[in-house]
Parts: C-alpha cells; structure tokens; sequence
C-alpha cells in the first residue's frame, strides 16, 4: 500500500521561491502562502496558520528556454511561483485570488518581505512520498487530494474559507428568491409530504 500522508514541507520567504522550487518541488508539489512573524517549523502545515491566504497545487515539468540555444528542465510550480509573483509584487493584473491578497495586505516585495510589519508571506511546498513522485498520474492526484484537505481542515479550523481561494466559498445570493424557498423547504417538516401506506 502507497503511504499518501506528506512527505516533507519546506517553507521558505516567497520571494526566494526560486531557490527552492527547482530544488525540493522539481516534479510537483500542494503549495501555500502563510504571513507570520516567524518562519513556520517543517512539521507545521499551512491550515495551522489563521493568516494562510492561499493554497494551489502545480505538478509537471517545462522546458525553459533561456537564451538561443540554452535551457533548462524547471518544474511547474517554478512557472506557478512566477505567475502568482508578478501581480503580488507590482499590484496589476493577476486574479480575484490576488486582488483579496493585495486588499489585505498591500504589494510589493517589501510587504512580502515583511520589511514594515515584520510579518513576511512564507511559502510552504508540501511534498509526497518518493513513489509518489515517480508517477504523473499519482503526483497529479496526490497534489489536489492535499490541496483540498488543507483547505478543508483550514476551513473546520476557523470557520472560514482563506481569502485567496473563492472557489470554495457560497456564492449564492443570500435575499435571492431560490434561497429563500429551499431555506423554507429545509425547515419544514418533511413528513407531511410522505404517503402512508396502510
């Protein structure tokens, strides 16, 4: 049987992703961002954190053409780092994932850094096992199972979903028509519309 729990964690300043994600996340990796005062321990994982703001999940490996006729194999999470980066750093472009961040938080690699309020946004690559890792297919799996249950366990922990991932929170209208009926319908007492049979 395949032991599915992590592997390892790194944690490192987001903004020294590249020196780790070629390194420790080559093939793939759950990936977080965490603001603390402190560098998280290896053994803590990123739902323990109130201020988690993100977590994704990239697996795979490019090609990066660096010059003419020069490049190198990188992995997609080294891709998934630089995506997030540029709109965390300057304030422009980027998704609604970004735009809460930047709400919260500010931009600019001084607020990454925590260079004003001592509180740096760490990323955290979570890493299966070794035969794990080995296998496309699995790594892919492995790297959403985790995703999802760093979220969920973030989410039973605190109440609430991190301001980064929207995609799990209710997007339905609250004074909307639908919602009312179905609240009304759930709090009814379903019995009276059952048929006895005698």
């Amino acid at each position: 049987m395949i032991d599915l729990n992590i592997w390892k964690i790194n944690w490192c300043y987001f903004t020294q992703y590249h020196k780790h994600c070629d390194n420790f996340a080559i093939g793939g990796a759950t990936y977080s961002f965490v603001f603390n005062e402190t560098m998280p321990q290896n053994y803590q994982q990123p739902f323990e954190f109130e201020e988690c703001v993100y977590v994704g999940k990239s697996s795979g490996i490019y090609y990066d053409k660096t010059g003419i006729a020069k490049g190198k194999c990188r992995g997609m999470p080294h891709k998934r780092m630089t995506v997030h980066h540029k709109p965390l750093t300057t304030g422009k472009g980027g998704e609604t994932s970004h735009n809460k961040i930047i709400e919260q938080y500010g931009f600019g690699d001084d607020v990454l850094n925590g260079v004003y309020t001592n509180k740096p946004m760490w990323l955290a690559l979570i890493i299966p096992r070794p035969e794990i890792i080995k296998n496309q297919s699995l790594l892919n799996r492995w790297t959403l199972h985790q995703e999802q249950e760093q979220l969920l366990k973030y989410e039973l922990r605190f109440g609430k979903c991190t301001i980064g991932n929207l995609d799990s929170t209710e997007r339905k209208d609250p004074n909307s028509y639908s919602t009312g009926r179905m609240n009304d319908i759930k709090t009814q007492d379903l019995e009276k519309f059952m048929v006895v049979v005698e």
